[in-house]
């Protein structure tokens, strides 16, 4: 069941909707980092109904790809938490810019961090365990000039240098040092740093988020903000929220994100995206 939150004018019909944004952790995704059955039948109603359907996450652009071609190749897809995208064929990338990226990474490694460095095609990490295992798996499928080639136990910092590789995104496990990072980080112009968990830092261009990006993509799709319906659960969700006309938070949402939702659908667990878009069938 849904449960109506705050604005009790928000009705989801089939005229309301015309584009729905799918955050992928702890949303789409159940807790194996798996899509249900019935999710992917509910998706494919909306998409048959004439709705567009985009992934939006924090994710690698052609992982991201990569999910969305095993739901339906209708369904297109909004990496690095926003800075790239590619619409109906139009693509639109900001990495972190280049010395400003190689600044970070030389931070870092002084720091003694484990630290992972994202490229279009290849994901550089001083470590095993920021490694996401599915990368390579998800993307095998891909056509062979869009996988992703994961690479533990290197420098990313030497591999960046020599490959010159444009850098959409960089993560560190900084452990206790967070504080210090974060403090290190500020000054940085030209970024913007997540930290979701007591851990780690997510570091990306400042030029684009999850809301830019859907604002781009619905502009160019013809479609109004008022009709785009935002699912997600965690707190990168909350740029998403801010520009959709209508916002749903899963029943696993942080405290805070539930906060700005005008509904709440269940759990990641028990089936909270295809109950919600079930209801626009």
């Amino acid at each position: 069941m849904i449960n109506f939150r705050r604005k009790s004018m928000v009705h989801l019909t089939r005229g309301t909707v015309r584009m729905i944004c799918l955050d992928l952790d702890g949303t789409l995704f159940t807790p194996r980092k798996e899509i249900s059955g019935r999710s992917r039948k509910a998706i494919k109603g909306c998409l048959d109904l004439g709705m567009e359907v985009v992934l939006v996450t924090g994710r690698p652009y052609l992982f991201a790809k990569g999910v969305a071609a095993s739901i339906d190749p209708r369904v297109d897809a909004i990496g690095y938490v926003g800075n790239y995208r590619r619409i109906q064929g139009v693509a639109q990338g900001t990495p972190i810019p280049q010395e400003t990226a190689l600044e970070i990474l030389r931070l870092l490694q002084r720091e003694h961090v484990w630290m992972q460095a994202k490229t279009f095609h290849h994901v550089y990490g001083n470590s095993l365990n920021l490694i996401q295992p599915d990368y390579q798996k998800v993307t095998r499928h891909n056509p062979p000039e869009e996988q992703i080639e994961v690479h533990s136990w290197t420098q990313p910092l030497r591999q960046i240098e020599t490959s010159k590789e444009p850098v959409y995104k960089i993560i560190a496990l900084g452990g206790l040092k967070i504080k210090k990072l974060n403090r290190l980080l500020a000054p940085i112009p030209g970024i913007k740093v997540y930290s979701y968990a007591k851990t780690n830092l997510e570091i990306t261009s400042d030029q684009n988020d999850k809301g830019t990006a859907i604002q781009a993509a619905a502009a160019q799709l013809g479609i109004s903000l008022e009709q785009v319906l935002g699912v997600g659960d965690s707190l990168n969700d909350m740029e998403m929220f801010n520009v959709c006309g209508i916002k749903a938070a899963m029943g696993n949402a942080s405290s805070a994100l539930k906060a700005q939702a005008d509904l709440i659908t269940d759990t990641n667990a028990q089936e909270g995206v295809a109950k919600l878009l079930e209801s626009l069938l």
